[in-house]
């Protein structure tokens, strides 16, 4: 590897196989937690890539540099808590002690509480290795092993690792495991450590290449797809987990019996792609045939014995697939259902029967918040009916996964229609959170997201009720997914609902066996929600564009699908200059009013003394309906435009020349008034544009 003349930097942590499953939240959580500590150590970078395998994580920061030691600003207590009669207090003094300063430091900044003491001193960095040792207990993963005698938890035994600043060789430990400029190719083939010498990334990857490994998982899945032509076939899903099971593809075609051509085709393949992530092969014409397509890591000579013994193992899982599913299809979907009362559901919540019953009434509820249309909802309600009924089957008691699409084959066999039948698959969907919202759009129907809403919602009131911890770290019942659901599906099939009446009707529907449900329980969830749509939106702390779903938030939460209308509207307005003025006006009409109680009277025109204040009122006469009627029609960027464009200049003057706070209460309360009522124009429907720092 030649020697580089820009800083970069090339960080890896070796394990043993990762699970192919966890890749989309560790990488997710890197992305959040790496430049955050590297921050913390000062050091800052312009492009940060994450390539990852089952035995690899890599981590590359494109002008990697040293951020020159700065300082920050320390503020400390109110100005007159500092100082009486002119000499300086214990605030102050234990202020100056903590911060290492002397009195000759200290100015003033303002708040809205007033002058606070202020001091500048030097921000202190951790050291790199920080960074090294600390970014693999911050990463995200569904389940953690310990080891090194219980102290370290990582998703699986680190073996090695190692990380370069330009041709600088960083020195740190992970667990009990020394940095070392050592990387190793694939298992197997070669297993001796291969030498690195710098953070030349392109170099690291041609030298892995050498050693099979393909380190780019979007080339490794290009690889995959190219494996795929013929078979007519584009199971995305697949393909992005085989890919992340192999460091280098390579294909092994095979066969089996076309006597099992007679299951349904969806079960058929199911069994293929769940039970050994193999790839079913279709005619052109989409239909299913005989023969199947694996990928194994690395080119091997032995080939057909290896298709041999994927065709045994397969054949004996459709052995077992036919077998339950003729014993199955003896007796109608329907049928089955009084054998739900046998099966508990969380304990003291009654069964699947009971809860079947229930989520009948949640669609019901939910179609008519909505508005839909009424062949829906009577589709969705008979799906609701039939949702649970193959979890007493054969076939899903032997093959788990299959949960859902079994229900939507049989009820498809006993006649229902395709609308049932989807819904009744589509109530498990989304797969992932990590799923785009535009892909379940174009793949749930209504149906299905109304029974998928309901059954997710049950769930949450009942864990909720029964005392277990929604922010619990093992998570048993899959509740954040639970909540997370919730929060995609209404992005990808918008319509009005009140969370907080929705909340309440679920608990009603539990009836008598819910008498441990508080309000407090409520506030909980409704909070976990909001979480789970930060998360969906993928907003970090800090931007605009957080700042801006929190004044959503504070402005109302109760219709999730009208806070992502707002987010979608505002956020595409919020660099624009009469939208940085909206959040101005929000900004200073707000501090005025920090502190104000809520019980501010009505503006008595009668009160006014000055012209600026009389001219204030005559436009908020003149545009505030304007404004409101943009918000009722549903218009939110445009109402942000009217209110930035209409009262950035008059607010401005107005307290520039105008004292809010005077001596005089009525006067006082009548300006404050005033303010108040622009202020809250936006603020009580749109959203409190004050949270938004304004550049």
């Amino acid at each position: 590897m030649k020697k580089l003349k820009t800083s970069s930097l090339l960080f890896e942590i070796g394990v043993e196989e990762i699970p192919s499953g966890y890749f989309a939240g560790a990488e997710a959580s890197i992305r959040t937690k790496a430049p955050e500590l590297l921050a913390d150590c000062g050091w800052q970078f312009d492009k940060l890539e994450i390539h990852t395998t089952p035995r690899r994580i890599v981590l590359c920061a494109e002008n990697f540099r040293f951020l020159k030691v700065k300082e920050e600003e320390k503020l400390g207590p109110l100005k007159d808590q500092a100082y009486q009669n002119n000499q300086p207090t214990q605030a102050l003094i234990g202020f100056l002690k903590s911060t290492g300063r002397s009195e000759s430091d200290v100015f003033f900044k303002d708040s809205p509480r007033g002058a606070r003491v202020c001091v500048k001193v030097k921000k202190k960095y951790q050291p790199l290795r920080y960074f090294f040792e600390t970014l693999p207990l911050k990463i995200e993963f569904p389940k953690l092993m310990r080891w090194e005698k219980g102290r370290f938890t990582f998703t699986r035994p680190i073996r090695w690792t190692f990380a370069f600043v330009g041709n600088k060789e960083q020195k740190y430990k992970i667990a009990d495991i020394k940095s070392s400029h050592f990387t190793y190719g694939r298992r197997f083939l070669s297993p001796k450590p291969i030498k690195v010498t710098n953070s030349n990334f392109a170099a690291f990857e041609k030298l892995l290449s050498k050693y099979h490994v393909i380190l780019k998982t979007e080339e490794r899945i290009k690889k995959i797809r190219g494996f795929l032509k013929g078979f007519h076939q584009s199971n995305e899903e697949l393909i992005a987990t085989v890919a992340h099971l192999v460091e280098d593809p390579y294909p092994v075609p095979g066969v089996f019996d076309k006597k099992y051509l007679k299951l349904p085709s969806a079960v058929l393949a199911t069994c293929m792609s769940k039970n050994q992530k193999v790839f079913a092969g279709y005619d052109a014409s989409g239909r299913l045939q005989n023969r199947f397509l694996a990928v194994i890591n690395g080119r091997r000579k032995d080939t057909k014995t290896i298709a041999k013994h994927y065709e045994s193992v397969l054949i004996s899982r459709l052995e077992d697939a036919q077998f339950f599913y003729h014993e199955d299809t003896k007796t109608k979907l329907d049928s089955k259902l009084p054998k739900l009362k046998e099966m508990v559901f969380l304990g003291k919540l009654g069964s699947y029967f009971d809860k079947t019953k229930r989520l009948g009434m949640e669609v019901k509820f939910l179609g008519q918040a909505g508005a839909f249309d009424p062949n829906t909802v009577a589709n969705a309600v008979t799906a609701a009916d039939l949702a649970k009924a193959d979890l007493t089957t054969h076939l899903v008691y032997e093959f788990p996964e299959l949960q859902g699409l079994v229900g939507s084959v049989y009820a498809k066999e006993d006649g229902q229609s395709d609308q049932i039948a989807e819904a009744i698959l589509g109530q498990y969907l989304p797969k992932s959170l990590s799923e785009d919202y535009n892909k379940l759009k174009k793949i749930l129907t209504r149906e299905g997201a109304l029974v998928g809403l309901a059954d997710r919602m049950d769930l949450l009131v009942g864990a909720l009720g029964l005392g277990v911890e929604l922010d619990s770290s093992q998570d048993p019942y899959g509740l954040r997914r639970a909540a997370g659901s919730i929060a995609k599906i209404l992005r990808a099939h918008p319509f009005s609902v009140s969370l907080s009446s929705w909340i309440d009707f679920t608990v009603k529907t539990y009836g008598t066996n819910f008498s441990t449900w508080q309000g407090a329980h409520k506030q909980k969830l409704i909070s976990f929600i909001k979480n789970r749509i930060v998360f969906e939106l993928q907003l970090k702390a800090g931007t605009k564009e957080y700042d801006l779903l929190q004044g959503i938030f504070a402005a109302g939460f109760d219709d999730i699908a009208n806070v992502y209308e707002k987010f979608n509207q505002l956020s595409k307005e919020i660099n624009n200059p009469y939208f940085i003025r909206a959040c101005k006006v929000a900004e200073r009409t707000g501090n005025i009013l920090k502190g104000v109680k809520d019980d501010v009277k009505e503006i008595k025109p009668e009160l006014f003394s000055e012209a600026l204040e009389k001219d204030l009122f005559r436009i908020i006469e003149e545009q505030e309906s304007a404004i409101w009627n943009l918000v009722t029609q549903g218009n939110y960027g445009a109402s942000a435009k009217a209110f930035g464009e209409q009262f950035y200049e008059p607010v401005h003057q107005f307290f520039d020349q105008i004292m809010v706070n005077v001596p005089d209460e009525k006067v006082r309360m009548n300006r404050q008034a005033l303010v108040k009522r622009i202020n809250r124009i936006l603020s009580d429907q749109v959203a409190d544009l004050s949270q938004i720092k304004a550049s």
